[in-house]
C-alpha cells in the first residue's frame, strides 16, 4: 500500500479542481474544535488571547528551530499540533529538521499559530500570524503519547483514519518522534 504526505492529498485535490478536507488547507477550521477544552487556563495569563485563540481554533501551526543567534532556521513547515496540559505536541518524522534539532540541542523554536497555507521555499505568509517562541523536547513518557494521540484523534477525526495508524506504527518503530513544545510569549 502506498503512503501519501498531507502535502501531496492536498496537492492531489486541488489538481482534480476538488476542495480539500477540512483542516488539510488553508481557510478551512479543524472538523472538530474540542482543542479548546485541553488549553490549560495556565496558560491565559502567560500568553496573549491572541495567541490563546488562534490555538484554540487553528488546524496548523508553521515552526521553525532557531540557530544559536536566534534567526529562524529555513526550514519552516506548517504542522498538526495538539494541546495537551501545558505543552503543545507534534508527532514527526525522526529525521525531520525540528526532531534532529531537539536531539542536538536547539530546543528553541519560533512557532507561528493559523492556517495560511503550505509551507514552500520562500513562502512568507506565516509570519504575519500570531507568533510565540517556545523550548522543545523529545516527549517519551508513554502516558503523555497516548494523550496526544488521543487529542490528534479528536481534533483530527476524519483525517486520523489515515494517519492514526501510520503515528503509532512511527512512534513504535522510530521512524516518528512526539515533540513537546513548552511555550512562551514572543
Amino acid at each position: 500500500m502506498r503512503h501519501y504526505t498531507r502535502r501531496q492529498v492536498v496537492l492531489s485535490l486541488a489538481a482534480l479542481g476538488l476542495p480539500p478536507l477540512t483542516g488539510l488547507a488553508a481557510d478551512k477550521p479543524a472538523l472538530d474544535l474540542s482543542n479548546k477544552q485541553r488549553l490549560p487556563g495556565a496558560l491565559s495569563p502567560a500568553l496573549s488571547p491572541d495567541i490563546v485563540q488562534a490555538l484554540s481554533e487553528s488546524p496548523l501551526v508553521y515552526l521553525s528551530p532557531l540557530h544559536h543567534n536566534g534567526n529562524p532556521s529555513r526550514c519552516q513547515a506548517e504542522i498538526w499540533f495538539v494541546m495537551v496540559q501545558d505543552a503543545l505536541l507534534v508527532c514527526t518524522d525522526s529525521k525531520s529538521w525540528r526532531a534532529r534539532a531537539a536531539a542536538t540541542g536547539r530546543q528553541q523554536t519560533q512557532i507561528w499559530v493559523g492556517d495560511v497555507g503550505v509551507w514552500e521555499p520562500g513562502f512568507d505568509q506565516h509570519l504575519k500570524l500570531p507568533s510565540l517562541h517556545a523550548t522543545a523536547r523529545i516527549e517519551r513518557a508513554p502516558e503523555a503519547v497516548d494523550a496526544a494521540l488521543e487529542a490528534f484523534g479528536d481534533k483530527y477525526p476524519i483525517q486520523w483514519l489515515l494517519w492514526g495508524n501510520r503515528f503509532r506504527r512511527g512512534l513504535a518503530d522510530g521512524s516518528r518522534i512526539m515533540l513537546a513544545y513548552q511555550l512562551s510569549p514572543a
